[in-house]
């Protein structure tokens, strides 16, 4: 989440709306198996560097969908959320989970195994809070703990990297997010790209049906059709996103 401190965002009224209108999201039975695959693609890619039992801190868990699994692979879950209707429900599933912005991250020093933050990096405000954003997962996990980033790739999203959330702020590529996390002390042992759950080829034959979705005039022609949401869920799902796995150095 983008850092801003709590009495700020009080001040302007907004500290129990923030991203509203992500809790109110209903997903589909499509898009919740969807969610699922992807979940237990991105355990099994971590449990590769690092395996349970042990400490694992999310940052910015959303509803809960990841939670779950990680719980039930045996790590001991704790979440940071920055909305308050998010902790509200989060916290009716009965997960441990706190009210906070990050950064800074609320946690102490070296106290977890497995620091989590899929999609939130690239809602930092810029690059001094995405610096400060790896210097307090450095801080907040142990020695050898692993860092597991998921963000877009704006370089295949583009124009869309904007669009679909409000609140996207800081440019994430692969470069651009590899060398911030070289910088923040993490060695980067793993990058994988994937459009949902799908990796390699699969990935690759997505990305060029992607492109059909994206040539000039598509998008004035879903005004005319009354199909600009209908585009949208599709660019939705053939969104690309790029996961990180570094580790902190064992001294």
């Amino acid at each position: 989440m983008c850092r801003r401190s709590k009495n700020a965002v009080e001040s302007v009224g907004v500290a129990d709306t923030f991203y509203r209108w992500f809790s109110e999201r209903q997903l589909t039975s499509f898009g919740s198996a969807r969610r699922g695959r992807i979940e237990r693609s991105r355990l099994d890619l971590l449990q590769t560097a690092i395996a349970p039992p042990g400490d694992m801190l999310e940052i910015g868990p959303g509803t809960g969908s990841l939670a779950a699994g990680a719980i039930d692979a045996g790590w001991r879950y704790r979440g940071i959320e920055a909305s308050e209707t998010l902790v509200d429900l989060l916290r009716s599933k009965g997960l441990d989970v706190s009210l906070a912005w990050a950064p800074p991250i609320a946690a102490e020093n070296a106290s977890c195994d497995v620091l989590y933050a899929d999609q939130v990096l690239e809602h930092m405000s810029g690059i001094d809070a995405a610096r400060e954003f790896v210097s307090e997962a450095l801080r907040a996990l142990r020695p050898d703990g692993v860092c597991f980033i998921v963000v877009p790739d704006y370089l295949k999203e583009r124009g869309f990297f904007w669009d679909v959330d409000y609140t996207h702020n800081f440019v994430t590529t692969e470069r651009r997010v590899s060398q911030l996390l070289y910088d923040g002390g993490f060695k980067v042992e793993r990058v994988v790209r994937s459009i949902g759950g799908a990796t390699g080829l699969a990935r690759d034959v997505l990305a060029a049906g992607a492109l059909l979705v994206n040539i000039p005039g598509v998008d004035a022609l879903s005004r005319y059709t009354g199909t600009s949401d209908l585009l949208f869920r599709v660019r939705k799902n053939l969104f690309e996103t790029l996961t990180f796995v570094a580790r902190k150095p064992s001294s």
